[in-house]
């Protein structure tokens, strides 16, 4: 592929959300539309790792792109923003699929309007085929040229080791200077963490994204796009576990709850029974009672000294200072922290909130 002349042509024009059907005439042969307007591809039976972008572009109107080029950047003229956010992880992913690399590629929507496509799909994933067999979520979508993220807003999203040995790789084939980054914001990778146990964002060599003066590292997106190709995405290593085990100790049934127990949609995590992982409501007694261990070991190991509050569903837990909030984890991380965290009695946790309409308050 010419990434140079592709990267030109799919920044031809900016894309607000909205307007992400108009690239249908760049995406590969055979790509399908999901429910949720989102386009995916896959290549291979069941390939492991899942490659996305996202379409649209930071912008609320669509507009012409006059390029500026500047020895090995390209830039606008300053009158709009280039869209190198995500077109150039756009062009990774059709290198990869030109090269026929095992993944399920998709093409997101909405991205810069609040992760739209990829929330959405987040929300409908353990019913995909997907979900058997997805270990790896990696995003193309990183300013600079030397992260391989390992953290996002909600907490940890990759482990170091995974994001270790990818770094390794790349820079082997491309000598690159990848290396695992803990300081990442939010691209559509995050929704996945609670499923995915490997997801990861990676710098494509865009710069000053959502502004007048972006610009794109035409020479890195080149070697990128080609080194991705190279590599063996199948056998990096799967450490970090994002799903918690149910307490499994009988065979009762899982809407058994105590006399005084009451669920609400607010409180809740993803449980693995044997190989079945489900979203399960925690009732709202237990949660109260993680609440006291949660307060309990911020004071003894005072990690955030001067916290005013806590704000804990279940799953992930933030902590309030004075009016900062900071995020602290989720469930897996906080176990290694306290162990009791690490199950929960099937009699706490419901499959539905609706079966227990008549009892909540």
């Amino acid at each position: 592929m010419r990434t140079r002349r592709k990267f030109i042509k799919l920044t031809k024009f900016t894309y607000p959300y909205g307007t992400e059907n108009q690239l249908k005439k760049f995406l590969p042969k055979g790509y399908t539309e999901d429910e949720h307007g989102n386009f995916y591809l896959k290549i291979g039976d069941k390939p492991s790792t899942m490659f996305t972008c996202h379409l649209d572009t930071a912008c609320a109107e669509q507009e012409r792109v006059n390029h500026v080029f500047r020895g090995k950047f390209v830039g606008t003229d300053g009158t709009t923003i280039l869209g190198a956010d995500d077109k150039a992880g756009m062009v990774i992913i059709l290198s990869l699929i030109e090269k026929k690399v095992p993944g399920l590629y998709y093409f997101f929507i909405g991205e810069e309007v609040g992760c739209i496509g990829s929330n959405a799909l987040s929300g409908t994933w353990l019913k995909t085929e997907f979900s058997e067999y997805i270990t790896k979520c990696v995003s193309f979508d990183r300013r600079g040229t030397t992260s391989v993220i390992t953290e996002q807003l909600y907490g940890r999203c990759a482990s170091d080791e995974f994001a270790t040995e990818l770094s390794l790789r790349l820079n082997n084939v491309g000598e690159f200077n990848f290396s695992p980054d803990d300081t990442g914001v939010l691209t559509d990778s995050i929704n996945f963490m609670d499923f995915v146990p490997e997801c990861t964002n990676i710098s494509v060599g865009y710069y000053n994204e959502h502004g007048g003066d972006e610009i794109q590292d035409l020479d890195f997106l080149k070697k990128l796009s080609k080194a991705v190709c190279e590599i063996d995405w199948e056998t990096l290593p799967i450490k970090r576990d994002p799903i918690s085990d149910f307490d499994d100790d009988d065979d009762d049934d899982l809407h058994e709850y105590e006399e005084d127990g009451k669920f609400s949609t607010e409180f809740y995590s993803y449980f693995k029974n044997k190989e079945d992982v489900k979203k399960m409501y925690i009732s709202i007694k237990h949660i109260e009672s993680e609440k006291a261990e949660i307060r309990n070991w911020l004071y003894v190991s005072g990690s955030y000294p001067g916290f005013t509050d806590i704000l804990w569903n279940g799953h992930k837990l933030r902590v309030k200072i004075n009016d900062d909030i900071e995020v602290v984890g989720d469930r897996i991380e906080l176990i290694d922290l306290m162990p009791e965290l690490g199950s929960v009695p099937k009699s706490q946790l419901s499959d539905s909130v609706k079966k227990y309409r008549n009892i909540m308050m």
